[in-house]
């Protein structure tokens, strides 16, 4: 009697323990997650562009604009930010980048459900 009660505690703390993980993983679980959307960017995709050029995109109407950040290489960019349905984003890249490849990767949340979005492009800075 004694070992099956220490085995049924054990088996349920096996299963507490592989289950979990899995509930917890995804911050927005049992609240309907709305993962902002960002498209329209510009420059397009793998385009050539000089240090100091504009960039743009959209951000769905879901998106908190105060929760929007954008960094390219490292550097954090200053944005400006118009909100008339459709959120519209546009930056100056950096002019300390040189030539090559960079990411311009996106961040921001959701509202209400405050969801995290990821995004980005890759460009090449370059004459």
């Amino acid at each position: 009697m004694l070992n099956v009660l220490f085995l049924q505690k054990i088996t349920l703390f096996l299963l507490l323990f592989l289950v979990a993980p899995n509930v917890w993983s995804n911050r927005c679980a049992g609240r309907g997650c709305d993962v902002p959307q960002f498209k329209e960017m510009m420059p397009q995709k793998s385009s050539v562009v000089r240090s100091g050029s504009e960039f743009s995109f959209t951000a769905s109407a879901n998106t908190n604009p105060n929760s929007i950040r954008v960094m390219v290489k490292g550097h954090a960019v200053g944005l400006t930010i118009t909100n008339k349905g459709q959120i519209k984003v546009s930056g100056i890249l950096p002019e300390e980048l040189t030539e090559g490849y960079v990411r311009i990767n996106i961040t921001a949340s959701s509202s209400p459900s405050s969801c995290i979005g990821n995004d980005g492009w890759l460009i090449k800075i370059g004459d």
